[in-house]
């Protein structure tokens, strides 16, 4: 049999066992390191490593932001400093302020590198549980923008970092992490 013919008849077999058990056939296998055909939606190794990089490089830039200031959004570690004390009312606002500095710049760096992901994610979600709740995000309601009140933001943002960095705790670093390659589990082969 033709390599072609042997082809359409393998896949009219895989439709037909497709149909009648309501699962994937049995003659079907993934890769063995998890690539798939990323058209297709089916690669979460690449699909956790943009996440990945991309919340890393939110967190890295707030985080500069308030280390130094402009060119990064946020106004360097006198004001950040200074709005913890004036406006938030913390207690040893300069601790906090380095605190908050460092768990946003070294957490955005350790997950745009892949080391440790998931107690990085762990870390990055609770830290925005606690801005959100401190920082009175969630008594602003849900928009981040009112119109009338520049300084009042709702926890929109808040809420979609949290989702993100959740997502990269529970599913791993994805593909091209230095702290080991894992992401999502493999899906289970039919005996």
């Amino acid at each position: 049999m033709r390599w072609w013919r042997w082809r359409i008849w393998s896949a009219r077999r895989a439709c037909s066992q497709r149909s009648r058990a309501g699962s994937i056939p049995k003659s079907t296998s993934f890769p063995a390191d998890g690539r798939r055909d990323a058209m297709k939606g089916n690669n979460p190794a690449l699909g956790l490593f943009i996440l990945r990089v991309v919340v890393g490089v939110v967190f890295l830039m707030h985080g500069l932001g308030k280390l130094i200031g402009p060119p990064f959004p946020g106004p360097g570690m006198a004001g950040w400093t200074g709005m913890l004390r004036d406006v938030l009312h913390f207690p040893v606002p300069g601790l906090m302020a380095w605190i908050g500095m460092l768990i946003e710049a070294g957490g955005g760096l350790a997950l745009i590198l892949g080391i440790a992901a998931a107690p990085v994610g762990w870390l990055l979600a609770l830290y925005m549980v606690i801005a959100a709740v401190t920082g009175g995000h969630f008594a602003a309601g849900f928009d981040v923008f009112h119109f009338g009140d520049p300084m009042r933001r709702g926890y929109e943002y808040n809420l979609t970092l949290i989702a993100a960095s959740l997502c990269v705790a529970l599913g791993g670093p994805g593909g091209w992490a230095l702290g080991g390659s894992k992401g999502a589990p493999e899906p289970p082969r039919m005996a």
